[in-house]
């Protein structure tokens, strides 16, 4: 499984959705549904899994799995 598959798999998971629902696309507050307590306990989740630790000041430029993924990259280095 890719990192990709991975993080859309746990998005799915804590959102509530079916994977297949989920486009990378997608924006995670209008066309999912997120709310700030969903991105919180996202996080959470990514923070378990990959033990990493994401700034808060990112966050902000969270808008799609794709910027997520890219995040996530970014700090497993």
């Amino acid at each position: 499984m890719t990192i990709d598959q991975e993080i859309k798999a746990l998005v799915a998971k804590v959102i509530k959705i079916p994977e297949e629902r989920i486009r990378s696309e997608a924006n995670l507050f209008t066309d999912l549904g997120i709310d700030s307590l969903l991105g919180v306990e996202i996080f959470a989740a990514l923070d378990k899994k990959y033990h990493i630790d994401i700034p808060e000041a990112r966050l902000k430029d969270i808008q799609t799995l794709n910027d997520i993924i890219k995040l996530v990259s970014e700090f497993r280095r």
